[in-house]
Formats: structure tokens, sequence, C-alpha cells
């Protein structure tokens, strides 16, 4: 297995490293001018839509796509495609075949590696592995539900590739019978305007009515803990939660993987940037796992889309780099998948790679004081008052709730499918002013309350029968709006 090193630190701080590349790394011919490649993506910056029209993002624009075009044309040249790079678990972890079991881990500071009573030998690469063959009564040597041990040097580790865990102990899951899909994938994106997503966790999937996703949180890379669910309950739940027409996102915590990996062979600098909890997007390894374990997820379990969390783009090209791989990823593998980062300010988030954008399909955002566009959800507490549900609502295209309480759902249905994209955002004294489809919302976040002029004449407040305003003249208003209030007008 030949490995490339993409990071100077590992190169730098392992004595005597061997690192092999393989040979198409150096072909003269770039795999990026064929017409399958050309039709996809756009080379020429001056051509993408995002620079026709915003011409001050063009260097930015351009940086990010000449080492993403770089990256990914290592990446086609060295495993043929994105599709068969992200496919990692099938290489990595415990891979079972018909004549035994081979354990994989990349470990480029390992001197010694071992599961349970088996030696690992390695390539000098970083990669190790043992092929451990079935007996002579044609058996795996490792029974279904058994305990895998890692031993990395003098550390006890649970392997990277784990699928399934117990607690905090890798399992061995081979049962002879595996739950087969009855239905099919996400066949149709959700319109924009109707994605209403409720977060639960892995082992609380359920079908709350009025909403059209799930997104399951606390689920870190791949393992899956047979304590909440086994791998066969939960292909079960997700099969009959597509069948009652429901999407199911899942959400990827960089903070919470970069943790995990942490020092995993003893080092600070393997998985992580030195010194930090930041995960090294540079590095080939850390590429392959991220994409994998995207892969693993749509592949083996038919999640229709992710959410990414705790993603700092600031200064960082190699985390743009990697999102865009993701979006192209996900997208590739399953064209109707949903894509949606957590709220960051940063160019041509929303806008496709070719483009000139970074690829995803919703941003969570906060209201600002400018037009909204679409592609935007918003994020509501679980605590949230009831101004800060009616926002969820008139803003952006959809919301994302831990809450199963019919209050949001019920001001939606009597507001309505809102029918335009867009939002006209103001601010008027701390109240903000939307204008959205054929409503008005004076929305009062503050802890007072306020007392405003509007320059328009108002019919009616949906809301509030009966609530007083004060009309100046034709075309101008006088009304108070309390604390924590939202007000919808005609």
């Amino acid at each position: 297995m030949n490995y490339i090193d993409q990071g100077s630190a590992l190169s730098r701080k392992v004595p005597n490293r061997k690192l092999s590349k393989k040979n198409s790394l150096f072909y003269q011919q770039s795999v990026l001018e064929n017409e399958e490649f050309l039709q996809k993506y756009e080379k020429n910056v001056d051509q993408l839509q995002t620079v026709i029209e915003e011409p001050e993002l063009k260097e930015v624009i351009q940086s990010r796509n000449e080492k993403f075009f770089q990256v990914l044309e290592q990446i086609i040249k060295v495993e043929s495609s994105i599709k068969d790079f992200a496919k990692g678990y099938q290489k990595f972890g415990f891979v079972v075949s018909d004549n035994g079991i081979t354990y994989r881990e990349w470990a480029p500071n390992a001197q010694e590696l071992k599961l349970n009573e088996y030696s690992c030998t390695t390539d000098n690469g970083g990669n190790w592995e043992v092929f451990i063959p079935k007996d002579d009564d044609d058996n795996h040597q490792i029974v279904h539900g058994s305990p895998l041990i890692t031993q990395c040097n003098d550390l006890q580790r649970v392997s990277v590739w784990s699928q399934v865990k117990k607690g905090e102990q890798a399992i061995f899951w081979n049962p002879e019978n595996k739950y087969e899909f009855q239905q099919q994938q996400l066949q149709q994106k959700q319109q924009s305007k109707g994605l209403k997503i409720n977060k639960q966790r892995i082992n609380q999937l359920e079908n709350i009515p009025g909403y059209n996703a799930i997104l399951i949180t606390q689920q870190v890379l791949m393992a899956l803990d047979i304590d909440q669910t086994n791998p066969d309950d939960l292909k079960k739940t997700i099969d009959n939660l597509h069948q009652q027409g429901l999407s199911v996102l899942m959400e990827i915590d960089h903070q919470l993987i970069g943790q995990l990996l942490k020092n995993w062979d003893g080092s600070e600098f393997q998985y992580v940037r030195e010194g930090t909890d930041q995960l090294d997007y540079g590095k080939w390894e850390v590429l392959r796992l991220l994409l994998s374990n995207i892969s693993f997820w749509i592949t083996e379990y038919q999640i229709d889309g992710f959410k990414f969390s705790n993603i700092d783009l600031t200064d960082d090209i190699d985390m743009a780099v990697y999102l865009m791989l993701a979006n192209d990823l996900i997208h590739d593998i399953l064209p109707n998948g949903i894509s949606i980062i957590n709220s960051v300010e940063y160019p041509a988030i929303c806008r496709t790679i070719k483009e000139g954008g970074l690829g995803f399909d919703f941003k969570l955002s906060q209201f600002q004081t400018k037009q909204y566009l679409p592609k935007t959800l918003y994020e509501i507490p679980l605590d949230a008052q009831h101004v800060q549900q009616l926002i969820g609502l008139v803003f952006g295209q959809g919301v994302i709730t831990n809450g199963k309480d019919n209050n949001l759902l019920l001001m939606e249905s009597q507001l309505g499918w809102l029918e335009t994209e867009f939002a006209d955002v103001n601010v008027i004294d701390f109240v903000i002013e939307v204008k959205r489809s054929k409503y008005i919302f004076l929305l009062n976040p503050t802890d007072q309350s306020r007392t405003i002029k509007l320059n328009y004449k108002i019919n009616k407040v949906l809301n509030h029968e009966g609530y007083n305003w004060t009309q100046i003249d034709d075309n101008n208003t006088e009304i108070q709006i309390q604390s924590e209030q939202g007000l919808i007008i005609e």
C-alpha cells in the first residue's frame, strides 16, 4: 500500500522515514483536461459565475480553486476518483473476506502495533497490517461480538476505522444475517422553503409530525455504539423513516473528531496540527478518513446528507479545499443529497463548485440587516422564545430545532408557505422588520418594549386579535411592540 505525505511535519519528525509515491503522480499530461472533467468543473477563474457577479472575490476564489484542483488531480491519479479515494473503510480497519480478516491502520509514529494477540507489520510508510486467516474448520479466528484491542507502542487504542463499539471498546461485528434495505435513498431533494429538521440522538430516531427531515447528532466518525443501537436496528429505523418520506441527515462535528484523534499514535502531528485539536486538512490520510466517513454513512446506512459543525474557515485554505471535496463527493454519490454548514462568514459558501463556491446546499444564518439570500436555514434552540421561533420561520428557507412541541409548526401552518425566496430586512430601533411574501414581520428580540414609526399603513395584525396601533396619516404608523414579541401584519 503506497502512502503520500501531504504534510512536512511527519517527514521531519519520524527518523529514517521512507515515503513512497506512485509514479502516476508525475504524469506530464493533466487528468484535469479531459472532456468529462471540463463539463463538471470550470478552471478559468474569469468564467466562474461568482467572479463575474462579484469580481472582488476573484483573488480568494482563484487561490482556493488552484489548491482544490491540485489536490483533486493527485486523488484522481492515485485513486482514480474521489469516490474510490473515499472507500478507505473498505481498506482500513477490520476487513472481512472469504479467507480471513485483515486489519489495517495508519500510525506513522508507531514502533509496534498489535491487534489483540496478533502482531502487525509495517510498510515503513506509516501503514500497519495483519492478516488473520480462517482456522482449519473454515471459521474466523475472531468471533462475532468479540472485543478488538489495538496496542500502539504502550498505548491501548480503539481503531480509528472502527465501525462498531461498545462504550469505549471496539467490537468485531460480523453476524451471519445482515439487514438489507427495502427502501431507496432520497429520490427528490426536499423543497428548500419546506425544510424542517428535527435534531435527535441516534437511539431516539422517530417521525415527528410536521417535520420532513431528521438530524442525527452526537455521532463521531464511523463507529456505532451498540449500547445505543446496533447496525441492523439503525438500518431498519432509517428504512422506516425513508418509507414515511423523511430525509435522514447526520451531523459531523470536526472539533470532536480532532479531540478523538489527537495523540492516537503517541505523536501530536498525526491527524491534527501540532499542539492543537485542529485537524490537519492538508494531509492525505486526514482527507481520506474524513471523506471516507461521508461515503461510509451514505453507502452503508443510506444517510441523505450532512451538517458540518465546528468549522473555522478563517485563513485556512486546506479546510476550504476539504469542504469542496466533501461536497463534490456527496453530490457525486447522491445527486439529491443535502449539505449544510454552520454559520460562518466566507465567500460563496452556497454557490456550486463550478460557479466558484464551496458547494453547500444550505448555511445556518443569524439575522442581518440586509436582503436575505436563498439557501439559508435557521437553528432554533430548545428554549427559544416565541420571537426566536418566528424569526426562524421568516428568515431563510427552513429551520433546525430539537423541540418536539407543536408551537413552531402551528405558526407555520398559520402562515402558509412563504412564496418569495428573498426577504428585505431592516432594523428600526432594535426592532427587526422583515418584508417577505405578502407579510411584514416586526420582531423585537430585546428585553425592552419598543415604540417604532413605520412609513406605511397597517391593515391588520394577524397573530394578535385586537392589537392597537396609532395611524398618524395614510403613510405613517406608530406601534408598540413588547419585549420578545413578534407581530405579523398586512
